[in-house]
């Protein structure tokens, strides 16, 4: 077990690729706001993370308040926390502004839509695509991720896989392709967010203690089995440390004890229930380690600021579908 594994599955992390552009210079377009593509494609997610793979060629990629970033094939770039950015083969360009309805028809689960647009200059080739995940469960990963993350990809990653899968030849309806694709997007966000993990200095914060030996394999404890009864001695003795030295680690690292994290951890998978199934409360209550649902419902209070009756109704108003599907 290793904590980001255990992460990325509990999150129910889902990836699709659903655009092979073909781009001349000059050429700059907008994407829309992933909210509304969320609601759109991906109505059971609450966040949504756009992707971009160079596969040929150069471009540049601008976000408000940040300078462009010029993207080589064979590097990749993601938006964690779904911002709105402009692709451009210079920067400076006026961009065309791609509407969700376009987005919407280019997607299908079987095939790859292909796209030609620009100029009659140098000729740039991406696969765009997006993650969806659960915004309460992946918070503990995605909230601690830069605004936009890129890294060159190697031989041998869930993005050269995805690049070399992505052919003209297979832009037609085949079987088991989305899935294919969907699987191999996946393994990409996992090779980028292990990248950026590597590349960060040696000192406090969340991301860093997935480096480190005992913190990892505790938290790897916590995600994988949410619901024994851990203490910090039985925490400890698993992750072959002292209760002491395991108080001191998670503290350096998460800035919480153990059990805090744990604490909170079972609340957001309790927030996760709430919201995704019928499960009486009384029962997420004892699955979340409280006595009484009393004292979970004061607890979910402090986290959540309401009250889980009225988290599961709020969380189910906002997954009604919309009727003018906008």
């Amino acid at each position: 077990m290793d904590a980001l594994s255990e992460l990325l599955r509990v999150i129910r992390l889902s990836g699709t690729a659903f655009i092979d552009a073909e781009l001349f210079a000059p050429w700059a377009v907008e994407t829309p706001p992933p909210s509304a593509i969320a609601a759109r494609l991906a109505p059971g997610a609450s966040r949504i993370i756009p992707y971009h793979l160079v596969t040929e060629g150069a471009c540049h990629v601008q976000m408000t308040a940040h300078a462009p970033v010029k993207l080589a094939a064979g590097q990749v770039i993601m938006f964690p926390h779904g911002d709105v950015h402009v692709l451009a083969s210079t920067p400076g360009l006026k961009p065309l502004q791609i509407t969700t309805d376009a987005i919407v028809k280019l997607t299908r689960p079987d095939s790859i839509a292909t796209v030609r647009y620009g100029g009659r200059g140098a000729r740039t080739r991406l696969i765009c695509g997006f993650f969806a995940c659960d915004e309460v469960l992946s918070e503990h990963l995605v909230a601690r991720l830069p605004r936009i993350m890129h890294c060159k990809v190697g031989a041998d990653s869930g993005a050269a896989l995805l690049s070399r899968s992505v052919r003209p030849s297979r832009a037609a309806a085949e079987l088991g392709l989305g899935a294919v694709l969907g699987k191999l997007s996946e393994l990409l966000f996992v090779d980028a967010i292990r990248a950026y993990i590597e590349l960060l200095p040696q000192q406090e914060g969340w991301l860093t203690g997935l480096k480190d030996r005992y913190v990892s394999r505790g938290l790897a404890l916590m995600y994988g089995r949410p619901g024994d009864h851990w203490t910090v001695e039985s925490l400890a003795r698993s992750v072959g440390i002292s209760r002491t030295a395991l108080a001191d680690h998670f503290a350096r690292c998460t800035g919480m004890a153990p059990m805090q994290y744990l604490a909170q951890w079972r609340l957001r998978l309790a927030a996760d229930a709430l919201g995704h199934t019928d499960r009486a409360i009384k029962l997420i209550a004892e699955d979340s380690g409280f006595g009484s649902t009393a004292a979970f419902t004061r607890a979910f209070r402090r986290e959540f600021g309401v009250s889980p009756d009225r988290w599961r109704r709020n969380q189910r108003s906002d997954k009604r579908p919309n009727p003018q599907g906008s």
